[in-house]
């Protein structure tokens, strides 16, 4: 009965096989367009540079001039009941002679350029949160990989196991312990399986894609890692800090215009004038100067809003200052760790692993080891390789983890 049991296992296994052959081939994408994509379709890219045209449009209102005016006025004082009419027509026009305007469209360009520096570090962090995914999948599929070679080779053992028992040198609890496993390993499978299918599914949503899309990549170790000194010097040119300290810049220019606020504003007035002199009619012309008297609004408010968020700014670039290079030094420390114990145990142990499988099956057909043995050595062969796989994956997270801190890919 066992072992009627076992060439079922068997022989659903090959036609399980056989059916994932047939299936369609699943759309897959490779790290460089995925990138692409990301970049031309991610709405929140889209927010990040609608951001950057509204600090545009604040120049274009920085660089508005006051309108002139245009009056139409008619007085007529009357003498024994007789009305002399005057009549004015005047142009006023104000301009601006204490800087304000120069400095507020200063102030509003470096308000520019500090947005398209924070947009430069918001499109890095969009794409790295895609570059995860990405690996996500990757990880996802080679696990499953993993987990389905595995499964051949506990098939195989079956296999023995099966013509153990028709020789008569197989035990009823070695039938069932196989059985055991197999279904044991089945449910790890499936649950991989799921994962898989979320992970795609989660990549093909990123890129604005239905269904599912694979990732054409197998997580292989990076060469080398530059050196720290040269990393924290490029991260000190990082899109946040300069987003910062041009909005110091900004907010000094907004200070330096304010700061004028108690120069007059003159406004120039000019126009003709006709007079009824009874019989006759006069004409004539109307010159003028005025002058604003900044007693009440000197710009106060505007100045006590530039100080703060210059102060705020001021903060911010302090803070960045000092936790960048720690940022990059640690992610670097990581990253060069991780890489050197994913080596080691690539090289100390997954080279072994097809031996020791080989050796612990000629063993257990020979009847020289248990199956507890050989269960045991399928278990350890199939550990190892999902350490090397969680191993190469979590390097990939701590690159990204690295670029952050750099603010630029690597």
């Amino acid at each position: 009965m066992r072992t009627w049991i076992l060439s079922i296992v068997v022989a659903t296994t090959t036609l399980a096989s056989r059916a994932g052959l047939a299936q369609p081939a699943l759309p897959a994408i490779e790290e460089a367009q995925l990138v692409a994509e990301l970049e031309a379709k991610d709405p929140r890219l889209a927010i990040v540079a609608a951001k950057v045209e509204t600090s545009r449009a604040d120049v274009a209102a920085a660089r508005v001039r006051p309108n002139p005016s245009i009056s139409i006025e008619r007085e007529e004082p009357f003498v024994d009941g007789t009305g002399l009419a005057t009549n004015y027509l005047r142009l006023s026009v104000p301009f601006d002679i204490s800087g304000r305007r120069g400095r507020q469209v200063a102030a509003a360009e470096a308000n520019v350029r500090a947005a398209s520096s924070d947009a430069a570090q918001s499109k890095l962090e969009v794409v790295i949160s895609g570059l995860r995914a990405f690996d996500d999948a990757a990880r996802a599929r080679i696990h499953v990989e993993i987990l389905t070679s595995a499964r051949t080779s506990l098939v195989r053992a079956v296999e023995i196991a099966r013509q153990r028992g028709k020789a008569g040198d197989a035990s009823g609890y070695e039938v069932q312990r196989f059985e055991l496993e197999l279904a044991a390993h089945d449910d790890d499978l499936a649950s991989a399986q799921i994962e898989l299918r979320r992970a795609r599914t989660q990549l093909a949503a990123l890129v604005g894609r239905s269904g599912e899309l694979d990732a054409m990549t197998t997580l292989e170790l990076p060469g080398s890692v530059p050196a720290a000194e040269a990393l924290v010097a490029k991260a000190m040119n990082r899109g946040d800090l300069r987003a910062a300290k041009l909005r110091s810049e900004s907010a000094s220019g907004r200070v330096g215009a304010a700061g004028r606020g108690w120069v007059p504003t003159p406004t120039l007035t000019a126009g003709a004038m006709t007079v009824d002199l009874g019989d006759q009619t006069g004409t004539g012309y109307v010159v003028g100067l005025g002058l604003s008297i900044p007693v009440f609004d000197r710009g106060q408010g505007d100045r006590a809003r530039a100080v703060a968020d210059r102060r705020v700014a001021d903060a911010e670039s302090r803070w960045l200052e000092r936790q960048i290079p720690t940022a990059v030094q640690i992610a670097r420390a990581t990253l060069t760790a991780r890489i050197e114990q994913a080596r080691r145990l690539a090289t100390g142990q997954l080279d072994r692993l097809d031996l020791i499988l080989v050796a612990a099956e000629a063993a257990f057909r020979e009847g020289n080891a248990s199956v507890v043995e050989l269960l045991d050595a399928h278990r350890a062969a199939r550990a190892v390789r999902i350490r090397a796989l969680d191993l190469r994956h979590q390097v990939a997270r701590d690159k990204h983890d690295l670029e952050l801190a750099l603010g630029q890919r690597l």
